[in-house]
């Protein structure tokens, strides 16, 4: 069945016609509503529903805990209009009625205000589950000499001069090189006292994605040595900074600028449209913790984008049948 005459809520559909749907202009919608993303949750043990109806589209995962439950639609529902965000918004519910939900998290991917948002019913989260802010760089509609010369004179003289001290970046597809993601993960975690996710959490999100051509991990060695990895997440249109590590040895080599210069120039070449650094700090918060981070991702050239944040709304009793 087609994305656009669903009437009800799926458990399969046509992938190859959703992500062409969802990744189409103007929607343009995120990676967290594709099916990549869906297998992925699939691969933890989740639930997942595809919805779709006039002018919107939803990927939907059920959320238990014990005997409570939610629905969560990261970056979505993706909407063309209030009207379309209003129709999604009654057939999540009517799902979260059916899976015995107590409310829904919604993160809109559509072109409303906050205010079109909060008449439907929700309430702002406590926090957001995605980032609300984030930065991102354009890729078409220039050169790479033009793009390499929005990046800082630092990040480009470190990209260009690697070479010199023995650097390399190379994309990879093999599975193995999870571990040395893993390994620089683990390095940055002993050292700041990041809490990280599983290593069963990176080894599947690798294995679902890269098998499916939706994600690329790179690895950045001095000589033989990795010293940093990355994993980045592939869309038709945009390429998502996903998670990284280096070894803290070697940052006086200034590995994650040199990893990401090049992350960012492949997905030029690879003909995405816009590289998406996920999550920054707002301007002028210097005491931001991400600040450090955003002020990092910015060297590289981009713009802010904002999104609406997380929502939650109360799953209503049906209404009683008219009479």
């Amino acid at each position: 069945m087609s994305p656009t005459t669903t009437e009800s809520w799926q458990k399969v559909v046509d992938e190859e016609a959703w992500d062409a749907q969802l990744f189409a202009r103007p929607r343009d919608g995120h990676f967290l509503q594709s099916s990549h993303w869906a297998a992925f949750q699939r691969a933890n043990g989740r639930e997942v529903y595809f919805g779709s109806g006039d002018g919107w589209q939803c990927m939907a995962i059920v959320e238990r805990a014990g005997e409570n439950c939610r629905l969560y639609c990261p970056y979505g529902p993706v909407a063309d209009n209030v009207e379309a965000l209003t129709r999604a918004t009654d057939a999540l519910q009517a799902l979260g009625r059916q899976e015995g939900a107590g409310f829904i998290r919604v993160e809109p991917w559509a072109p409303v205000e906050r205010d079109d948002i909060a008449k439907l019913g929700h309430l702002p989260s406590k926090r957001n589950m995605q980032p609300g802010l984030t930065w991102v760089q354009d890729l078409q509609g220039k050169t790479r000499d033009a793009l390499v010369l929005e990046f800082a004179a630092n990040v480009r003289n470190r990209w260009r001069n690697a070479y010199k001290k023995d650097i390399s970046v190379r994309p990879s597809t093999d599975l193995a090189d999870v571990e040395i993601l893993l390994e620089m993960i683990h390095d940055v975690s002993k050292n700041t006292g990041m809490i990280p996710h599983g290593d069963d959490y990176y080894r599947i999100q690798a294995k679902t994605l890269i098998e499916r051509g939706a994600a690329t991990l790179y690895v950045t060695r001095q000589g033989e040595q990795p010293i940093a990895a990355a994993i980045v997440y592939d869309s038709p249109t945009t390429r998502y900074y996903a998670h990284s590590g280096s070894l803290l040895e070697a940052r006086k080599l200034h590995t994650g600028t040199v990893m990401l210069a090049t992350m960012v120039l492949d997905a030029q070449e690879r003909g995405q449209q816009v590289f998406d650094f996920v999550g920054a700090a707002p301007k002028d918060e210097p005491d931001h913790p991400w600040a450090g981070f955003t002020e990092f991702k910015q060297s590289f050239g981009g713009r802010y984008r904002q999104n609406l944040g997380t929502w939650e709304a109360a799953c209503l009793k049906q209404p009683p049948a008219a009479e």
